[in-house]
């Protein structure tokens, strides 16, 4: 069956009659992938005019949400009166318990995981349908369990598009990176994350319950980040709203980029298990890194909102149980069978150690654990809102120095200019006046060499005078002339 399929919006009435259905899920505590997964399908269907329960053995505080929505949510399948029309399964023994206490009613399984043991399908004949969220999922189901692949609908994860609204378009450089998922810690691998995205300018976040900043909504926090590191349905939330997605698992490694042209192989792998084939080193975040491109990211993000909205998964699921409830209203399986049903489980339990009790002794300390979990989150929080408080003072200090520093340089550098602009003013000054000087040598020195010229002349006309006849011839006259000369003494 196509997931992508066009299918009617939530709140519009269904096609059917109204259903009573049951979904089976190991708990509600952490906000899983799969736990998400429940929570939205319960919703959707209570939308669509459903009547839906809930059997789990643990409920954290979304059981409180499912109830407001008129949801049931119930730990003890007696305490259900009414028989369901139809029963989804999303974790084995769960399922199992449902089937056995409502004998006759038919069954839808769905495999969320490839290798935990809460993906192993019910092998009973009341389930008379198989669901896988990946190809993943469904070659466990086929190589597995010896399922048909005919018999398993391909039926992919959605994203409530209204609740991961699109951001504005990615920068052309990154600033802001996210590694968003559950399995995070502070640990080797997400040091490496860290050093591969320093090197490179930017900043990096965590969100997830192993580093103690839980989000019960992230769709807020997702569209200020321009890469996200996810798999799965952190992935699939990042692609819808807008960012950068590199595949990757804090705890079981990395694959590659999502990119437009391999957007639709990496979904139906549900950017999952199968994907991360390569180990988390700095060197091979860095590559993904330097493969950012805004505008091809956005068109993987825009595919993934045309193919990954929830109404499309759910709708694909709502199709299935109103076949199985008119096809098969009741289930009757021969005393016989169901013996050797049950026997055939009851061997493959015990095989295994008994996990169920396992898994009901921890699903019981679920409850207390997720109210210890929330409160070392809001203890661990609060710290870390006193370092970021701390670091933002450390920061708007640095700030107030750089700013200092700065405008001192700037006063200098002007008081700088200014001498040198004064300095220049003088040596300008300088260089005029020894111009005006030299202007003047110049002009002395030219009004000498006319004088001397002048005076050469005057020489030796004055020498051709001495040296002329008439000169001579004169000369008693002149001497003559000097001694009547009035007023020169007489002899």
């Amino acid at each position: 069956m196509n997931a992508a399929a066009t299918v009617p919006a939530a709140d519009a009435p269904q096609s059917g009659r109204p259903l009573h259905i049951l979904l089976a899920m190991c708990y509600l505590v952490h906000r899983t992938g799969a736990e998400m997964f429940t929570r939205d399908l319960a919703l959707w269907l209570r939308r669509r005019g459903h009547a839906v329960t809930i059997f789990a053995t643990a409920f954290g505080d979304m059981a409180d949400e499912l109830r407001f929505a008129s949801i049931a949510c119930v730990t003890e399948l007696s305490d259900i009166a009414a028989r369901p029309d139809v029963i989804i399964g999303n974790t084995h023994h769960e399922t199992v318990r449902a089937l056995l206490h409502f004998h006759d009613v038919p069954v839808l399984t769905i495999c969320h995981d490839r290798s935990a043991e809460h993906g192993r399908p019910a092998q009973f004949t009341q389930v008379v349908c198989h669901v896988a969220v990946d190809e993943n999922c469904a070659e466990r189901l086929v190589h597995e369990f010896g399922i048909a692949r005919e018999r398993i609908e391909l039926i992919q994860n959605g994203i409530d598009l209204s609740r991961f609204p699109r951001r504005g378009g990615l920068p052309a450089r990154p600033r802001t990176a996210l590694v968003f998922s559950n399995y995070a810690s502070h640990d080797a691998q997400l040091e490496e994350i860290r050093a591969a995205c320093v090197q490179r300018g930017l900043s990096l976040d965590v969100i997830g319950s192993g580093t103690g900043n839980h989000l019960p909504d992230p769709a807020e926090a997702l569209g200020r980040y321009d890469i996200v590191f996810g798999k799965g349905r952190c992935a699939t939330e990042a692609l819808c709203t807008g960012n950068a997605v590199v595949v990757l698992d804090p705890s079981s490694g990395m694959g590659e980029m999502v990119t437009a042209a391999t957007v639709a192989h990496a979904r139906r792998w549900n950017f999952g298990r199968a994907l991360l084939i390569r180990p988390i080193t700095r060197e091979n975040v860095g590559a993904e890194l330097d493969r950012y491109d805004a505008e091809d990211a956005g068109k993987a993000g825009e595919w993934m909102r045309a193919h990954g909205g929830l109404d499309a998964t759910l709708g694909a699921l709502e199709r299935c149980a109103q076949r199985m409830a008119l096809q098969h209203p009741v289930i009757e399986v021969p005393a016989s069978q169901r013996a050797n049903e049950v026997a055939r489980y009851m061997e493959d339990w015990i095989r295994r150690g008994n996990p169920s009790a396992a898994h009901l002794a921890v699903a019981s300390l679920q409850q207390h654990i997720g109210w210890l979990q929330q409160s070392f989150n809001d203890h661990q929080r609060m710290h870390q809102a006193r370092i970021d408080a701390l670091q933002a003072e450390l920061q708007r200090q640095a700030e107030e120095a750089r700013r200092q520093m700065e405008l001192a340089a700037m006063q200098a550098a002007a008081q700088i200019a200014m001498q040198t602009a004064a300095q220049a003013a003088q040596a300008a000054q300088a260089a005029q006046s020894n111009a005006d000087c030299n202007a003047r040598l110049a002009e002395a020195e030219q009004q000498t060499r006319q004088a001397r010229t002048e005076l050469a002349l005057l020489q030796a006309q004055l020498r051709e005078v001495y040296a002329s006849r008439s000169w001579r011839v004169t000369g008693p006259l002149r001497r003559v002339s000097t001694l009547v000369r009035p007023g020169s003494p007489r002899a």
